[in-house]
């Protein structure tokens, strides 16, 4: 048995070193400072990622449905017409043989680009920019559709899609890009 003389050092033993093992306030501070400086230099690349990763949402989608619309205007033999409207944001799919009623259901089921992701304008066959009202790009059941060029906005950024007539999505660039629409989709104005 331990006794009352031996349980008070090894108490005493215990709690000295513990405090042996705590931290002085100039490491505490020192630890803060270090974490300040990585919290610094991390937010602003955070702060970018979250601002593309927008954009490239809204460009995956609309590469995707691009992709959809070809393949199903072939396979099913079919003209599709994706609706863009460049003051809400949103798209629609819509038919060549849909009655007008039709045509208005969807219209009212139309998607919505990523939260603040907008249609700035676009650019069609005739080389005009539209930047306003709704812009209608036609697969057709021969694997083909009108040549376009979309671009993207979130914030202070930019992006530009590139829809070739024969190939689908020609160019993705991460900045507004002016491209003409006509001929041969893809080229840069310079």
């Amino acid at each position: 048995m331990v006794n009352r003389e031996e349980k008070g050092k090894i108490k005493t033993s215990i709690i000295g070193k513990l405090n042996n093992k705590g931290f002085t306030l100039i490491e505490l501070m020192l630890v803060i400072m270090v974490l300040g400086v990585i919290l610094f230099l991390a937010v602003p690349a955070i702060r970018d990622v979250l601002t593309t990763d927008k954009l490239k949402s809204a460009s995956r989608q609309l590469i995707g449905l691009e992709r959809k619309l070809r393949t199903d205007a072939v396979r099913e033999q079919s003209d599709y017409i994706l609706n863009l409207d460049l003051s809400n944001s949103t798209f629609w799919v819509t038919s060549s043989d849909m009655t007008p009623e039709g045509q208005d259901e969807e219209k009212k089921k139309a998607q919505h680009l990523p939260a603040a992701v907008t249609i700035s304008d676009i650019v069609l066959e005739n080389n005009k920019k539209q930047g306003e009202g709704i812009a209608k790009i036609k697969f057709q059941k021969n694997n083909t559709c009108r040549p376009a060029v979309i671009h993207l906005a979130y914030e202070e950024d930019r992006m530009t899609l590139v829809i070739n007539p024969f190939l689908g999505i020609t160019g993705i660039y991460d900045r507004y890009v002016e491209v003409a629409a006509a001929g041969s989709v893809g080229s840069l104005v310079e």
